[in-house]
């Protein structure tokens, strides 16, 4: 893999040239930002490997320009600074949507270089290879014309116990289906139907899915299906109409967990209070989600009727790359715990952090662990085996 790097110490180009040469890779060497922004400029590398500290200019500058400039530039932060510098300019970085594949201390170098690597080539490897129709855009009429021919579905991304793997819940995640069998993404569509006006049709086309597949789920064994509900949607008298009708055709099956985003239970506090005690008392239970990457979650804690709080996957993904990281999920799993809700922790990969969330205490999780998003047949297939007698 091709590398550049920028740092203003010479004896890293010694060091790390050594190092990065046993593992087959090629490195552009630049102690000055002028010479560094000029090699970018007529030969773009597949990684950077950026230093915060460049005497007069800084690190946190030249993010600003490559999200401007090179907004896809796969980035590796350095700096001997510290954990909790490192860990705030990662954030800054992911931010502009720059791609930081992780951010190592200089003390740290040679252990944990090399792993980050891999995670560089796999990821120049796909971005060579990736469908260039992936994730084209639709105009509002395309997405009008898929939705009313029935290309709204749903999947369904299964919640467990970490400790024994068992199912417990589902959650609903929305998907499009394009004629030619291609499944695209949430995040491909629902800004346009939001912004558009057909939130309200792909709503309830989701709902009569999931009407659709109470046979299956009921063979799953899910205690409840959650059901994440647009700010758009919540904001409307008809979302009482829609709730109750999910949670009516689920009453012999399962219950119904009803998911508002921390944003949007913050954004919109004087409606939400009123749709959100209403929901509760249909008998439909709330959760708070993405739980810490805002800034107003203690005050819709304080004031909507949750029960779940849901951890977002942000901070399982960094538990072990970031101290800080690590301290806030423990925080947050003893903080949803005296408040006696139910804690659920996103984005669960792999089994160490399977474990240190077991040993934290946390009595929900999800990710790909435990299953990718997938169709109600394929949740009864992979779960109705695994209930326990």
């Amino acid at each position: 893999m091709r590398l550049m790097c920028l740092d203003d110490d010479p004896r890293i180009e010694a060091v790390l040239g050594r190092f990065l040469k046993r593992f087959g890779h090629a490195v552009d060497f630049h102690v000055s930002v002028i010479s560094f922004k000029a090699a970018l400029a007529s030969d773009l590398p597949e990684l950077v490997l950026l230093d915060l500290d460049l005497g007069r200019e800084n690190g946190i500058d030249v993010i600003h320009w490559l999200a401007e400039t090179h907004p896809g530039m796969p980035v590796v932060l350095l700096s001997g600074h510290g954990d909790n510098l490192l860990d705030t300019a990662r954030r800054i970085a992911r931010s502009t949507g720059i791609q930081v594949l992780g951010a190592v201390s200089k003390t740290r170098m040679v252990k944990e270089l090399p792993a980050i690597l891999i995670k560089g080539v796999t990821a120049a490897w796909q971005q060579r290879g990736q469908d260039p129709q992936a994730g084209a855009a639709f105009t509002r009429e395309d997405l009008a014309r898929q939705i009313r021919s029935g290309g709204i579905v749903a999947h369904f991304q299964p919640i467990v116990s970490p400790a024994d793997g068992q199912l417990r819940g589902a959650e609903v995640l929305v998907r499009l289906q394009l004629p030619n069998g291609q499944i695209i993404s949430a995040a491909e569509f629902i800004p346009l139907a939001e912004s558009s006006g057909l939130i309200d049709e792909v709503t309830e086309n989701l709902f009569e899915r999931l009407l659709g597949s109470r046979e299956m789920l009921a063979l799953s064994g899910v205690a409840f299906i959650a059901v994440n509900l647009s700010p758009l949607i919540l904001q409307q008298e008809r979302a009482l109409v829609l709730v109750r009708r999910l949670v009516d055709g689920f009453a012999a099956i399962c219950s119904v967990k009803i998911e508002m985003t921390e944003s949007a239970a913050t954004a919109y506090p004087d409606v939400l209070r009123s749709v959100a005690a209403q929901i509760h008392l249909m008998g439909a239970s709330l959760a708070i989600d993405d739980f810490g990457i805002g800034y107003s979650s203690m005050r819709a804690l304080a004031e909507l009727p949750f029960d779940t709080l849901k951890i977002d996957l942000s901070f399982v993904s960094e538990m072990f790359a970031s101290p800080k990281a690590l301290r806030l999920l423990r925080a947050m799993i003893s903080f949803g715990q005296a408040l006696e809700l139910q804690v659920v922790a996103e984005g669960v990969e792999t089994e160490a952090q399977r474990q240190l969330l077991i040993e934290a205490g946390v009595d929900l999780a999800q990710g790909y662990l435990f299953g990718k998003p997938m169709t109600a047949e394929a949740l009864a297939n992979t779960f109705s085996t695994r209930r326990p007698s």
